[in-house]
Protein backbone atom coordinates (compact mmCIF):
# COMPACT_ATOMS: atom_id res chain seq x y z
CA UNK A 1 0.00 0.00 0.00
CA UNK A 2 0.83 3.25 -1.07
CA UNK A 3 1.49 6.44 1.61
CA UNK A 4 -0.98 9.36 0.67
CA UNK A 5 0.59 11.87 -1.56
CA UNK A 6 3.13 8.83 -3.59
CA UNK A 7 2.91 8.45 -7.08
CA UNK A 8 1.30 5.47 -7.36
CA UNK A 9 -1.79 6.68 -5.23
CA UNK A 10 -2.19 9.59 -7.75
CA UNK A 11 -5.76 8.64 -10.12
CA UNK A 12 -4.26 9.77 -13.11
CA UNK A 13 -1.83 7.06 -13.33
CA UNK A 14 -4.62 4.61 -13.46
CA UNK A 15 -6.54 6.85 -15.92
CA UNK A 16 -3.60 6.20 -17.75
CA UNK A 17 -2.72 2.77 -17.80
CA UNK A 18 -6.40 2.38 -18.54
CA UNK A 19 -6.28 4.65 -21.84
CA UNK A 20 -2.97 2.42 -22.63
CA UNK A 21 -5.07 -0.58 -22.13
CA UNK A 22 -7.98 0.10 -23.90
CA UNK A 23 -5.95 1.55 -27.01
CA UNK A 24 -4.08 -1.86 -27.20
CA UNK A 25 -6.95 -3.56 -26.94
CA UNK A 26 -8.42 -1.67 -29.98
CA UNK A 27 -5.20 -2.07 -32.01
CA UNK A 28 -4.39 1.42 -31.95
CA UNK A 29 -0.93 3.15 -32.09
CA UNK A 30 -0.65 6.64 -30.41
CA UNK A 31 -0.81 8.18 -34.13
CA UNK A 32 -4.24 6.97 -34.81
CA UNK A 33 -6.02 7.81 -31.53
CA UNK A 34 -4.49 10.95 -31.66
CA UNK A 35 -5.75 11.96 -35.26
CA UNK A 36 -9.15 10.13 -33.92
CA UNK A 37 -9.24 12.36 -30.38
CA UNK A 38 -7.64 15.49 -32.22
CA UNK A 39 -4.74 15.44 -29.19
CA UNK A 40 -1.06 14.57 -30.21
CA UNK A 41 0.40 11.45 -30.03
CA UNK A 42 3.22 12.72 -27.32
CA UNK A 43 0.60 14.01 -25.32
CA UNK A 44 -1.54 10.94 -25.06
CA UNK A 45 1.95 8.94 -24.45
CA UNK A 46 2.20 11.64 -21.38
CA UNK A 47 -0.94 10.61 -19.28
CA UNK A 48 -0.63 7.41 -20.37
CA UNK A 49 2.86 6.90 -18.72
CA UNK A 50 1.27 9.21 -15.88
CA UNK A 51 3.44 12.58 -16.67
CA UNK A 52 0.16 14.36 -17.48
CA UNK A 53 -2.88 15.03 -14.90
CA UNK A 54 -5.63 15.21 -17.94
CA UNK A 55 -8.38 18.02 -18.37
CA UNK A 56 -11.85 17.08 -18.75
CA UNK A 57 -11.63 18.04 -22.51
CA UNK A 58 -8.87 16.09 -22.33
CA UNK A 59 -10.63 12.96 -20.95
CA UNK A 60 -13.84 13.51 -23.20
CA UNK A 61 -11.38 13.69 -26.58
CA UNK A 62 -9.84 10.44 -25.55
CA UNK A 63 -13.37 8.44 -24.53
CA UNK A 64 -14.68 9.80 -28.14
CA UNK A 65 -11.30 8.39 -30.06
CA UNK A 66 -11.59 5.26 -28.29
CA UNK A 67 -15.12 5.21 -28.71
CA UNK A 68 -16.20 5.18 -25.56
CA UNK A 69 -17.93 6.44 -22.73
CA UNK A 70 -15.46 9.12 -20.33
CA UNK A 71 -16.99 6.95 -17.31
CA UNK A 72 -15.20 3.63 -18.78
CA UNK A 73 -11.93 5.89 -18.55
CA UNK A 74 -12.43 6.84 -15.14
CA UNK A 75 -13.22 3.27 -14.05
CA UNK A 76 -16.86 3.12 -14.72
CA UNK A 77 -16.42 -0.99 -16.25
CA UNK A 78 -13.09 -1.61 -14.69
CA UNK A 79 -14.82 -4.94 -13.58
CA UNK A 80 -14.93 -6.01 -17.77
CA UNK A 81 -12.01 -7.79 -19.65
CA UNK A 82 -10.49 -6.21 -22.50
CA UNK A 83 -12.87 -8.17 -24.89
CA UNK A 84 -15.94 -7.54 -23.14
CA UNK A 85 -15.34 -4.11 -22.84
CA UNK A 86 -14.52 -4.06 -26.33
CA UNK A 87 -18.16 -6.19 -27.30
CA UNK A 88 -19.55 -3.50 -24.52
CA UNK A 89 -18.35 -0.70 -26.60
CA UNK A 90 -19.29 -1.97 -29.67
CA UNK A 91 -22.96 -3.15 -28.69
CA UNK A 92 -23.28 0.78 -27.80
CA UNK A 93 -22.76 2.05 -31.05
CA UNK A 94 -25.67 -0.54 -32.78
CA UNK A 95 -29.41 0.84 -32.81
CA UNK A 96 -31.64 -0.51 -30.66
CA UNK A 97 -33.20 -3.01 -32.95
CA UNK A 98 -29.45 -4.24 -33.33
CA UNK A 99 -28.82 -4.18 -29.42
CA UNK A 100 -31.67 -6.31 -28.84
CA UNK A 101 -30.72 -8.96 -31.50
CA UNK A 102 -27.26 -9.37 -30.02
CA UNK A 103 -28.47 -10.16 -26.87
CA UNK A 104 -30.84 -12.06 -27.64
CA UNK A 105 -28.38 -14.23 -30.16
CA UNK A 106 -25.85 -14.15 -26.71
CA UNK A 107 -28.45 -15.76 -24.68
CA UNK A 108 -29.12 -18.38 -27.57
CA UNK A 109 -24.89 -19.09 -27.54
CA UNK A 110 -25.01 -18.99 -23.84
CA UNK A 111 -27.58 -21.19 -23.07
CA UNK A 112 -26.63 -24.08 -25.47
CA UNK A 113 -22.91 -24.25 -23.85
CA UNK A 114 -24.91 -24.97 -20.33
Amino acid sequence: MSEPGTRTDLPYLAFGREVRRLRSTLGLTLEQLAERSELTPNYIGSVENGRRDPSLSTVLALAKGLGVGAGELLGGRSDLGPQASEAASMLESLSPELQDAVLELLRVLTRKRR
